[in-house]
């Protein structure tokens, strides 16, 4: 009996140890993409300027339409401001996915399903998102740095966000940094491939954007901040091609209308409560974003352009000051939308680092 002991204790320090080597060893390899220079390299075409097809939304939010091989046409929802691409898991019998599906394991531990970006999309024309290197997956120990999409797992918000609007495929952050794009909401047509020179940088409406870098000075996160003028206040703000006001029964109503869904922006609760009081003429919606209130302000400065009026939906404070400051390079006070930006041609260069208005 006392061998019997010794040896499972054995065993079971053994595996022990297994695990432990396991994990060090996932911890160094993901610790060598946060920091590497080199960790991602694409054979993408960036050499001259391409119009991709695309659906806009009322104006204000726009898809990328994606054909798969099988002759099926996938919506992808465009989102600068939004997490790591993802495609829809409510969705998984377009395009062919369900035989495409791969397993894969983050953080050395968390099963997670992906489809790797080239298996579902054949058009050369779009772009494959960036790798996010706080999101490796391994198989169980090779890195998957490959382009790819993870399939996450069906849950209440996911399906919420769902019942809110259509789409296959959610292109989030990383699916815009490392390019150059013109997003012209006035002719409802999306570029990429469009660089803006350094030596632009100090022409009328273009600014410095700003890139949440490793030690390295390499770009680690596609949330840009940039700047927008209200009332004389300089306001540093998140540039987010995916800003939603979801409308509330009695944001319907205050708007008059049917539909699910507003093209937005965001403004921190405390600018929120100082335009309110400072300015009472200006449009106030209570309750209108779910719990949410929203505000439009007449007129908001972009680069030299005043556009308006502008939906800002208000976001507690410490959802900028806690949340997005772990993947930006500051702390911003919003997210600039399309409830601003359907005024505009907006290009922003993710490797010049500039953007620029017209």
């Amino acid at each position: 009996m006392k061998k019997i002991i010794l040896r499972t204790i054995a065993g079971l320090i053994i595996i022990f140890l297994l695990f432990a080597g396991y994990f060090l060893y996932i911890k160094k390899q993901d610790n060598y993409a946060a920091i590497a220079d080199n960790f991602y390299s694409s054979s993408y075409d960036m050499s001259r300027p391409i119009l991709l097809p695309s659906l806009f939304i009322n104006g204000e939010r726009f898809y990328i339409k994606m054909a798969t091989d099988n002759g099926d046409t996938l919506l992808a929802y465009g989102d600068s401001g939004g997490g790591i691409s993802m495609f829809n898991p409510f969705k998984t019998d377009k395009g062919g996915l369900a035989q495409k599906i791969r397993s894969g394991i983050f953080k050395g531990l968390m099963p997670m399903h992906y489809v790797l970006f080239s298996d579902i999309v054949h058009d050369k024309r779009i772009p494959p998102p960036v790798q996010l290197r706080d999101k490796i997956l391994h198989t169980p120990f090779a890195s998957v740095t490959a382009s790819m999409l993870l399939v996450p797992p069906k849950d209440d918000e996911l399906k919420f966000i769902n019942s809110m609007m259509d789409f296959d495929i959610f292109l989030g952050q990383n699916f815009f940094m490392g390019k150059a794009w013109t997003i012209d909401y006035k002719t409802q047509q999306i570029w990429v491939n469009t660089p803006i020179a350094i030596a632009d940088a100090l022409k009328p409406g273009v600014q410095k954007i700003g890139i949440k870098k490793n030690a390295n000075g390499v770009p680690t996160y596609g949330h840009a901040s940039m700047v927008i003028e209200v009332n004389g206040e300089l306001i540093e703000v998140l540039f987010d091609t995916g800003a939603t006001i979801t409308l509330s029964d009695e944001g319907k109503k205050e708007f008059n209308t049917t539909v699910k869904s507003l093209g937005g922006s965001f403004i921190a609760r405390s600018i929120f409560d100082k335009w309110h009081h400072d300015h009472p003429e200006w449009k106030f919606y209570p309750h209108a974003d779910g719990k949410n209130d929203v505000i439009e302000v007449p007129l908001v400065k972009i680069g030299g352009h005043e556009v308006g009026p502008v939906l800002f939906a208000s976001r507690p404070d410490a959802v900028w000051s806690q949340d997005m400051i772990n993947t930006m390079d500051k702390v911003v006070k919003g997210a600039i939308g399309g409830s601003a930006l359907k005024y505009l041609k907006v290009t922003i260069d993710y490797n010049s680092e500039l953007l620029k208005v017209e």
